[in-house]
């Protein structure tokens, strides 16, 4: 008997108020909510991008009758291109934020690739330090970025004494630099992994090919918001080899140089000297390995794993002892930079060969030699990592570096 007059009054009480619907909406699951507003998002964005593509036409601007160039028709597509790229980017970054209490999407960064300036990087995640464990526990906080792949850094490395360590970490990029005696000489490594191969970047003195002005490593560094770089080929020391700059030839007298090309992805690809010689290869290379840019100076010092002998090459006084730098790489998005100079009692200097041996033996599948000399430059926080010549900086012309790709509004402290 109690039971039917409860059920009757739970029947009947619906009508008593005009509100009771609009109530229960109100209260349906926030999940419902979470799932509608990144569809809408991306319903939003994928409009947008139709409209984009519905009013930039591939029709480039044309003089006089004439076809256009292709430069500029390849300027345009990249244009087109990043602006696609950013909008799906945009619409899996929301997606990512509004389902973040039901599922975990790893986020998409990247940096527009013909923009000057890199993000900038969060003062409070560089670190310098004398003790491998807190390199450890940074390295430890990057498992994601790091993602099962096997460091060259680890805290059994016998460095150098008295030598410090700095490093870097956020979601998107990991940099460990130490110091290491090896055979004499004082080698500076750091070791970078990168959530995007938009992150490996170069950066021109006066921000373009053929500048009249030279540059310290630090200055451009710190313009350009590295989180860590290298001095590049010092293109404007001579007038030698090949040079593609945001995917132009700016020079193409490569048949007495080695070159390594730099592409979308994060890749280096290396070419023998003579093996690029128009301007038709080159463009066809650039195109059929989507590359960036391309630095000479060469030699290549390790190839598909395999040590190089270089018996002679054009430039670098191969022969010779002195200071020298190199950039490498181990599997995707994974590298290593290299100096060798002198510090404290390690006064060697070393040639070539000695310096391919020394890179080789850390494991990396592919290296190459940048400029060196007074030029073999390190840079982190804008200072030198590494002891230059003399201990003064050399103005150059360019540099490769590696940058955060989070936007500086998602910089967590």
């Amino acid at each position: 008997m109690n039971e039917t007059r409860q059920h009757t009054h739970r029947r009947h009480a619906a009508p008593e108020s005009k509100y009771y619907e609009p109530h229960r909406r109100q209260s349906a699951p926030p999940s419902l909510y979470a799932l509608l507003t990144p569809l809408l998002i991306v319903l939003s964005v994928l409009a947008l991008r139709w409209l984009v593509l519905s009013v930039q036409s591939d029709v480039v601007l044309q003089q006089q009758g004439e076809a256009p160039a292709v430069g500029m028709q390849l300027r345009n597509r990249t244009a087109k291109a990043e602006v696609m790229g950013g909008l799906d980017v945009f619409a899996y970054n929301a997606a990512s934020d509004a389902l973040s209490d039901l599922v975990y999407i790893k986020k998409i960064y990247k940096i527009p690739e013909n923009d000057l300036v890199a993000p900038m990087p969060n003062p409070e995640k560089f670190g310098v330090t004398s003790d491998p464990a807190e390199v450890q526990a940074v390295v430890e906080s990057a498992a994601a970025l790091i993602d099962g792949r096997e460091l060259i850094w680890s805290p059994d490395i016998e460095r150098m004494e008295d030598s410090t360590m700095r490093y870097y970490c956020d979601d998107t990029i990991l940099a460990v630099t130490w110091k290491e005696g090896i055979d004499g000489s004082a080698v500076t490594f750091a070791e970078i992994i990168i959530a995007d191969g938009s992150q490996l970047r170069r950066a021109l003195s006066g921000n373009a090919f053929g500048s009249s002005v030279r540059m310290k490593a630090t200055e451009m560094a710190t313009a350009a918001n590295a989180v860590i770089a290298i001095n590049g080929d010092f293109y404007d020391n001579r007038q030698i080899g090949l040079s593609v700059y945001q995917r132009q030839i700016c020079r193409n007298k490569g048949t007495a140089l080695d070159s390594c090309f730099f592409t979308a992805s994060g890749d280096m690809l290396m070419t023998h000297h003579g093996e690029l010689v128009s301007d038709e290869d080159v463009e066809k290379f650039i195109k059929e390995n989507d590359a960036i840019f391309a630095v000479s100076f060469g030699p290549i010092l390790v190839e598909d794993g395999q040590l190089q002998t270089i018996n002679s090459y054009a430039v670098g006084e191969v022969d010779s002892t002195y200071s020298r730098a190199a950039i490498a790489q181990k599997g995707q998005l994974h590298y290593l930079l290299m100096t060798i100079g002198q510090e404290g009692r390690y006064a060697k200097r070393c040639n070539i060969n000695e310096a391919a041996k020394i890179i080789f033996a850390k494991g990396i599948d592919k290296a190459y030699a940048l400029d060196g000399g007074q030029t073999a430059t390190m840079v982190m926080q804008g200072q030198t990592v590494n002891r230059v010549d003399w201990d003064e900086e050399r103005t150059m012309s360019d540099i490769i570096y590696f940058a955060t790709a989070l936007p500086g509004g998602e910089v967590k402290p």
